[in-house]
């Protein structure tokens, strides 16, 4: 059995992008995986403090006791991720950036990375109807993910955002939630 981590970067519990997220589950559900999810608006979750002990060869995780303590273990053991924004101003959430700011224990003292071959998929909405609107905000996160050492296998943007999922979406969704569990 798989196990995918669904990170959930907005602050509606019932918004787009929650919608999105709740597609690509039961596709990566109906394909087998086990799923671990991390709502990023969490009130014990602490942004990075800069204190480069995850730098260190003997350290693999953050050594803040926070939220995100069980998180490294689990992201060992995982075979994919799934990032879920909205984009606010123009970038992806604040809350979404801290997940990528705590990811920096994924990479080694040396910047290799220490939990290679992942698969990822990113699944963002934004208000804005222009596809390219924001493209560049998408791109850095994938990117920072591809340096990881994880490959993307799914990549979903719903421009226009808001309203109902089309059944068009949800089968978009859902499939790659059943790549990332495949």
């Amino acid at each position: 059995m798989s196990k995918v981590i669904v990170f959930s970067g907005s602050p509606k519990k019932k918004g787009s992008s929650a919608a999105l997220l709740a597609e690509v589950v039961k596709g990566a559900e109906a394909a087998g995986a086990e799923i671990i999810e991390y709502d990023l608006n969490n009130k014990e979750l602490r942004g990075c403090q800069g204190c480069l002990s995850c730098r260190r060869e003997d350290v693999v995780a953050c050594i803040q006791n926070d939220y995100f303590s069980s998180m490294y273990a689990e992201l060992n053991d995982a075979d994919a991720v799934v990032v879920g924004a909205p984009i606010y101003m123009g970038t992806v959430t604040a809350q979404t950036w801290i997940l990528i700011n705590r990811l920096y224990p994924a990479m080694g003292p040396n910047f290799a990375p220490r939990y290679p071959g992942k698969k990822f998929a990113t699944v963002i909405t934004q208000g804005n109807a222009n596809p390219e609107g924001f493209a560049s905000a998408v791109e850095q996160v994938q990117g920072f993910l591809g340096r990881l050492g994880w490959d993307m296998v799914g990549s979903m943007l719903w421009a226009g955002a808001g309203g109902d999922l089309s059944e068009e979406q949800k089968q978009e969704a859902f499939q790659i939630g059943q790549d990332l569990a495949g």
